[in-house]
C-alpha cells in the first residue's frame, strides 16, 4: 500500500476546499495532524459535603439572570459598555470561502517557529482526479525546498497559514499574524555582550556532542494521563498512591 493510499482515509476530514495556485485549483481535504489530548476531568466540589459547585449568572443589581437575558458588551471606557448584537458580529465574519490561496513561496527556514500557532493539518487530494495535480505541486515544492504563505477560512476566522511539503503530502500550519509576534531583540538588548572565549566554546560543544545522537522520538512521552489514571484508581480502591 502506498503512503498516499495509507493516509487517504485517516477518519473524518476537518476541512475541505480548493488548493489554489495561480490559475490551478485542486480539490483537497484536511485532516488534523495532532491528536487532541482529553482535558483532565476534574470538577470543583464543596469540601464540606462533596457536592459539585454550581455557577450561576448573577447581576449585582438584580440577582440571578437567565441566559436569554444576557447580551455581549464591549467596554470602551471605565464602567461604560456598548452592546454588540450577534447579527452584527456575524457580518464581520469572513465569508465561508472554500479556497486555500497560496500567495507567496518562501524557504521553509525563513519562517521562525515562534510564528506557529499550534494547529496543524495534513492536506490530501480530494478524489482520484485531484491526485496527479496534487502530487505535481507537492513534488515541486519538495524539490525546491519551498513552503507557501497564504490565507484560508478555518473555524469562521481568516487565518494566516503556511503550507509545506511533508513527504508526499502537504502540511498546513496556522500562523500568528506578524503583529502578534514579539521580537526577541527586546530581551536581547538586556543581555551582556560578553563574547565567549575559545576554551569555553570548546567545553560547551563537548556537552552538546555528548547529548547528541540520532533523533529518537520514543524517548519523549507524555505520561500525565497514565499517572493520573493510576492515582485515581488507587484512591477509588483506597490504596496508597503509586510512586511517581
Amino acid at each position: 500500500m502506498s503512503t498516499l493510499t495509507a493516509l487517504s482515509a485517516p477518519g473524518r476530514s476537518s476541512w475541505s476546499g480548493l488548493l489554489q495556485l495561480s490559475l490551478v485549483a485542486i480539490p483537497v481535504k484536511a485532516y488534523a495532524a495532532v491528536r487532541t489530548a482529553a482535558a483532565t476531568p476534574f470538577h470543583q466540589l464543596h469540601a464540606a459535603c462533596g457536592q459539585r459547585i454550581r455557577y450561576d449568572k448573577r447581576c449585582p443589581r438584580h440577582g440571578p439572570v437567565d441566559l436569554t437575558a444576557i447580551v455581549r458588551g464591549y467596554q470602551y471606557a471605565p464602567d461604560q459598555y456598548v452592546v454588540v448584537e450577534t447579527e452584527e458580529l456575524d457580518r464581520l465574519r469572513p465569508a465561508k470561502d472554500k479556497a486555500l490561496v497560496l500567495e507567496q513561496f518562501v524557504a521553509v527556514q525563513d519562517v521562525d517557529p515562534v510564528f506557529f500557532a499550534g494547529r496543524s493539518l495534513f492536506l490530501l487530494p480530494d478524489g482520484a482526479a485531484a491526485r496527479h495535480p496534487f502530487g505535481v505541486v507537492a513534488a515541486a515544492m519538495r524539490q525546491a525546498g519551498k513552503a507557501a504563505l497564504g490565507h484560508v477560512v478555518l473555524s469562521e476566522q481568516r487565518q494566516l497559514v503556511l503550507v509545506r511539503p511533508v513527504g508526499r503530502v502537504l502540511a498546513l500550519d496556522v500562523l500568528h499574524y506578524p503583529a502578534q509576534v514579539r521580537s526577541a531583540a527586546t530581551w536581547e538588548a538586556e543581555l551582556p555582550d560578553g563574547a565567549a572565549v575559545g576554551e569555553e566554546l570548546r567545553l560547551a560543544r563537548q556537552l552538546l556532542d555528548a547529548a547528541g545522537g540520532p533523533l529518537d522520538w520514543s524517548r519523549f512521552r507524555d505520561t500525565r494521563a497514565a499517572e493520573l489514571a493510576a492515582l485515581v484508581a488507587a484512591k477509588v480502591a483506597e490504596r496508597p498512591p503509586p510512586a511517581p
